[in-house]
């Protein structure tokens, strides 16, 4: 039994233990990136995102939590899941998850996944 609720309490403190790394930042959020949590499929990787926000959003998010995918061979990338958090850094009460079902999109130069994905494939 001890063993069991060990665990669920590492899992649900998680996202709070994570080891963000910055990776930039724009007008409207700071991005991080988990570098622990790359996964390598082929030429796909998957890496944890945070985007912590420098202004509470409109449903009432300081941060949002998101998992994406990248396409090292063809500069593509898209969004796989995202949770929206109620204080920075992915902490609080949780406000909304989902996943977007997006497809590919290409990754325009000079932006944060630019970044990121040079990061995440070097892997």
């Amino acid at each position: 039994m001890r063993i069991v609720l060990c665990l669920m309490i590492a899992l649900v403190a998680a996202p709070a233990c994570a080891e963000w790394v910055s990776v930039g930042e724009t007008k409207k959020a700071s991005g991080y990136i988990d570098p622990a949590t790359i996964s390598k499929n082929g030429n796909f990787r998957k890496v944890w995102q945070l985007q912590d926000l420098k202004e509470r959003g409109k449903d009432g998010a300081m941060s949002r939590r998101v998992l994406w995918e990248y396409d090292c061979n063809e500069g593509r990338d898209r969004m796989l899941s995202i949770s929206t958090y109620s204080e920075p850094m992915a902490r609080g009460k949780i406000l909304s998850e989902f996943d977007p079902g997006e497809s590919l999109t290409h990754i325009t130069p000079n932006t944060p996944s630019a970044i990121i994905i040079k990061i995440v494939c070097a892997k």
